[in-house]
C-alpha cells in the first residue's frame, strides 16, 4: 500500500478555473451549461445531479425496469454497444453498466454532469451536441436510449434528431424514447407550474407537447419498423398524474 501526495500548480488551477468559467455560467448560485443558442433551461450542478438520480430510481420503480424495448439479449451479449443520449448525471448508464458489466455504454451530453473518475469500467462519456450531429459512424450502436429531452431540442429539429439517432443505430438495433405528457386532473399549483414551464419552452422554440408527435416522427423517419408505444400513469400529489410514453 502506498500514498502519493502532490500539489497542483497555481498556474494549472488558474487554467482550470478559466475553462470552467467558459464552459458554465452561474445564475443565483446555480450552475448552467454555457452552450450558445441552447434551448435547455435546467441547471448543471450537484443539486441537479441529485434530482436526476432520484428521478431515475423513481422511474425505474414505476416501470419496474430500466427499459421497455426487448433488448435483454443485447445487453447480455458481450461487447454490445449502447448509447445514452443526453445522459445528464448518467444515472441510467451507470445502472445499466452495473447490471450488464460486459456491455459498452457511451453517455453523451452537451456538458459534463457526472463523475469522471468514479464510474463503471465500460462507461465512456462523450461531450457533444446532438443538434450539431452525433460524433459516431453509421451503424455503431445496438441500442440507443433517450429520456426526457423534450426541453432540449427546438421543435423544428426533432426530425433531424431522429435521423441522427437512427443513423448511428445498427440494422436490427433498437431505439427507445421516453417523454412525459401533460397533467390530468391536476390541482391549481400543478397547473400553474405546468403552464409556466410550457410558456418558457414555447418562448425558446420548444414544443412542450412533443410526446404527442414522437410516434409520427418515428414513422416519418422511414427506416424504423415495429414502432410500439407504452404508456404509464404516474400519480403525484393528491389528484394529478401524468403519462410517460416509451417508443421503440
Amino acid at each position: 500500500m502506498g500514498c502519493f501526495v502532490s500539489k497542483l500548480s497555481e498556474k494549472a488551477e488558474s487554467i482550470n478555473s478559466q475553462n470552467l468559467q467558459t464552459e458554465f455560467r452561474y445564475v443565483d448560485g446555480r450552475r448552467f451549461h454555457n452552450v450558445k443558442e441552447s434551448v435547455y433551461t435546467l441547471p448543471n450542478d450537484e443539486e441537479e445531479s441529485d434530482r436526476l438520480h432520484l428521478q431515475h430510481f423513481l422511474l425505474r420503480y414505476i416501470w419496474q425496469s430500466n427499459f421497455s424495448a426487448p433488448v435483454e439479449h443485447i445487453l447480455s451479449k458481450p461487447e454490445s454497444k449502447i448509447l445514452d443520449v443526453g445522459c445528464g448525471a448518467a444515472s441510467w448508464s451507470f445502472d445499466i453498466a452495473t447490471t450488464y458489466p460486459s456491455t459498452n455504454i457511451v453517455g453523451l451530453d452537451i456538458s459534463p454532469h457526472q463523475p469522471t473518475h468514479i464510474k463503471p469500467k465500460h462507461f465512456t462519456f462523450v461531450k457533444a451536441n446532438v443538434l450539431e450531429g452525433l460524433p459516431f459512424d453509421d451503424n455503431t450502436f445496438d441500442f440507443v436510449f433517450q429520456r426526457y429531452l423534450v426541453s432540449g431540442y427546438p421543435k423544428e429539429k426533432w426530425p433531424y434528431v431522429m435521423n441522427e439517432l437512427v443513423r448511428v443505430l445498427k440494422p436490427g438495433g433498437f431505439l427507445e424514447l421516453c417523454e412525459f405528457s401533460y397533467l390530468f386532473d391536476a390541482g391549481p399549483a400543478d397547473q400553474r407550474l405546468w403552464f409556466t414551464a410550457a410558456k418558457v419552452c414555447e418562448e425558446r422554440g420548444v414544443d412542450w407537447n412533443t410526446y404527442e408527435k414522437l410516434e409520427e416522427y418515428a414513422q416519418n423517419q422511414g427506416q424504423l419498423e415495429n414502432i410500439k408505444k407504452e404508456v404509464k400513469q404516474i400519480y403525484h400529489g393528491v389528484k394529478s398524474n401524468n403519462i410517460e410514453l416509451s417508443y421503440q
